[in-house]
């Protein structure tokens, strides 16, 4: 049994892991390589599914961060973002599927998909048939607490899978942020208890820096940002009766 301070990732993950893919979600082609890369240099198989990947229909848009990422549209960062995905996950060995839905950056309005976000995800789960689903507990980002409340209201459809929820790195950083979402989800019923571990390996590391247009979007010289913030994980205890 691995330790992690007061937590513990049991054994018991990583042999239904050998059986079994674990889907890691990830909100943009960053998101899951930053928050959990060194679990994923674990695991014998893995699908990362990244759910805003589409291009917007004015694909000349050019937005306040793609700009600080060094992009002049929007079609140029997807594209590109797509590429440095791909080298991320070739590094980890990892299986990459893209949702095609819109970052909220590209949308005027309030997003109207929650509905069809279910439906595709669950479509995905029931193909894959994986043993564990990872999703981001949902921190500061628009479109990561949307993604985390959506996942959380279809995990009682897979009772047979585990569900687990990662910190979201960086956003974890920011004093507070967990505990204020923490705090939401307890109040709303949703049972959880930490779950986690501490690894460390050069994958994750090369894996990271693959993502060079989110570091000058971030304003980092490099992957140390990143790799200096832990990996921590929650363990969602889904039931029939979660909202």
């Amino acid at each position: 049994m691995l330790s992690y301070r007061s937590f513990t990732f049991d054994k018991d993950f990583f042999k239904a892991a050998e059986q079994a893919p674990v889907v890691v979600v990830s909100p943009h082609y960053d998101d899951a390589i930053f928050s959990c890369g060194e679990l994923l240099s674990m695991l014998p198989a893995c699908t990362v599914l990244t759910i805003c990947t589409g291009v917007p229909e004015n694909d000349a848009l050019s937005t306040d961060w793609d700009r600080r990422c060094g992009f002049s549209s929007a079609r140029q960062a997807m594209e590109t973002r797509s590429l440095e995905n791909e080298a991320a996950l070739s590094v980890l060995g990892a299986n990459g599927v893209d949702l095609g839905f819109l970052d909220s950056q590209y949308i005027a309005g309030s997003r109207l998909d929650s509905a069809l976000l279910a439906d595709t995800v669950t479509s995905n789960i029931e193909q894959i048939r994986p043993s564990s689903v990872i999703f981001p507990l949902g921190l500061f980002h628009k479109d990561h607490v949307h993604i985390s409340d959506t996942f959380v209201t279809i995990c009682s459809r897979f009772p047979g899978i585990s569900w687990m929820l990662y910190e979201d790195i960086p956003y974890r950083n920011q004093t507070g942020r967990v505990t204020e979402r923490l705090t939401q989800l307890i109040a709303r019923g949703v049972p959880i208890s930490p779950f986690g571990t501490e690894l460390a390996g050069d994958y994750k590391t090369r894996a990271v820096h693959a993502y060079q247009s989110q570091f000058r979007g971030l304003g980092h010289q490099g992957a140390a940002p990143v790799m200096h913030l832990n990996e921590k994980f929650w363990r969602l205890h889904c039931s029939l009766e979660l909202p």
